[in-house]
């Protein structure tokens, strides 16, 4: 229950960032700008869950260690979701586009049964079959 909890939160303020690109859309702003900020807002948000956790310290060695990964994966979350996603906010309304957000929750949950995970026993590593949350 906790996963779709936080899933409706994220949706929440995700949805009202809609309210954001429709403004900056109406004043001739380009979503190239629009995606831009919803990439650099992310960075303080999940800052605070790092430093919360007290991991700040290694995240910062981490990357250090492996900074072409991570620059990798912070274009593979801009191009291949937040451009997308404000390009299509740009011709479709914002509602339509968020609300698809939460179809993504509830399928998220949905597939855990179809991804394994390996965990240790005494007997050795053994796979198990993911389970729809409660």
């Amino acid at each position: 229950m906790r996963p779709i909890f936080l899933g409706i939160c994220a949706a929440f303020f995700f949805a009202s960032t809609f309210i954001l690109n429709r403004s900056m859309e109406l004043s001739g702003g380009s979503w190239v700008w629009s995606a831009s900020l919803r990439f650099i807002f992310m960075v303080p948000f999940l800052f605070l869950i790092v430093a919360s956790r007290k991991n700040t310290r290694a995240l910062f060695q981490e990357m250090r260690k492996h900074p072409s990964s991570w620059f990798v994966w912070s274009l593979v979350g801009f191009g291949l979701f937040y451009a997308p996603l404000c390009f299509a906010a740009m011709y479709a309304p914002g509602w339509l586009i968020a609300g698809t957000w939460q179809f993504t929750i509830i399928s998220g949950s949905l597939l855990a049964p179809l991804f394994f995970e390996t965990i240790e026993t005494p007997q050795g590593l053994k796979k198990v079959r993911g389970k729809i949350p409660n």
